[in-house]
């Protein structure tokens, strides 16, 4: 009799063995089958910065906001790169006016054709809008370069006038309202 359940158990395992196997060999298949996305053409344009402080817009952009901006622009570039899931398109070969007076923000979707005009898919518009020093919203806003149709606008407050506060303000919404929900979407894409 113990015999007997011993040779039932070791049969047992031995199948249990077996089934774990072909379950992971069957993982690893449908996970090579699965087609991978190409990267989306994607023209990030620079940011920009709306500003609504007291005495801002008379005042204009200081020659430290100037360099801010291009810093931060530049880091979201290279986040945006690095993620793999978009192919950046050099936006400065356009000679559009609104591009060139950093108005893409308030343009009315003109960004959207300037990106299908440079070859890309979508358009990247992101801005910082400076309330006062302390009290500080950063927003970005994607297109479809053919339809001009909005596919995700997201925005985050933040707080201080700092390269440190912009550069985390840009990484972390890229990061959260793009780059891992995009991912996300992604995975669960049934295969063919």
């Amino acid at each position: 009799m113990k015999q007997s359940l011993r040779a039932t158990a070791r049969l047992f395992l031995a199948a249990c063995f077996c089934c774990v196997l072909a379950f992971y060999a069957g993982l690893g298949r449908a996970e090579h089958a699965r087609p991978i996305d190409k990267p989306i053409k994607l023209a990030v344009f620079d940011l920009e910065l709306d500003d609504f402080s007291a005495g801002g817009p008379l005042a204009g952009e200081s020659a430290e906001e100037t360099a801010r901006l291009r810093r931060v622009t530049a880091l979201a570039r290279e986040r945006l790169a690095k993620s793999g899931l978009f192919e950046l398109v050099d936006t400065s070969a356009s000679d559009n006016e609104s591009l060139k007076a950093h108005w893409l923000r308030k343009c009315n979707g003109c960004e959207a054709d300037i990106a299908r005009a440079l070859g890309a898919d979508m358009s990247f518009v992101g801005f910082f809008r400076k309330i006062s020093v302390m009290e500080q919203n950063l927003e970005f806003r994607i297109r479809d370069a053919r339809t001009g149709e909005f596919l995700n606008v997201s925005q985050t407050d933040y707080r201080g006038e700092t390269d440190e506060s912009w550069s985390r303000a840009i990484v972390w919404l890229i990061r959260h309202a793009l780059v891992e929900p995009e991912l996300a979407r992604r995975a669960q894409k049934p295969g063919p």
